[in-house]
């Protein structure tokens, strides 16, 4: 039995605007959480844009079909985005010394190494 055009084009869009709003958020992991049902909904998409003649008198089938490739273009630079920062991310910790300072000082005016500073600081006034 061949699924609503309507409810396969609302569910994609639901999906890409929940994983667009995840990944503005910042929230990879949410967004990677989507992935599977994502892929279902984008072969029952596929599926619909095979036979073009299940997508007549689908309402605003335009509009949506211009922002589910919208959607999915943008979401795609996100992620992209988010594979480069992490990228990023992974090559600064890993070229990161043991003798990180952290802009702390000793009562001589000496940095004061990351290793050293995990203990605390008293407040002054």
């Amino acid at each position: 039995m061949q699924a609503d055009p309507d409810a396969i084009l609302s569910n994609l869009l639901e999906l890409l605007e929940a994983e667009h709003e995840a990944l503005k958020a910042g929230q990879a992991g949410k967004a990677g959480g989507l992935l599977q049902p994502k892929m279902e909904a984008m072969q029952a998409f596929d599926a619909l844009v095979e036979d073009p003649a299940r997508l007549r008198g689908v309402a605003d089938v335009k509009v949506r079909m211009e922002r589910i490739v919208r959607l999915a273009t943008e979401n795609a630079n996100l992620f992209s985005a988010v594979r480069n920062g992490v990228g990023q991310a992974v090559t600064r910790v890993s070229n990161s010394t043991a003798q990180s300072y952290v802009g702390a000082y000793t009562a001589a005016g000496e940095k004061t190494a990351f290793s050293k500073a995990t203990g605390g600081y008293a407040k002054k006034a």
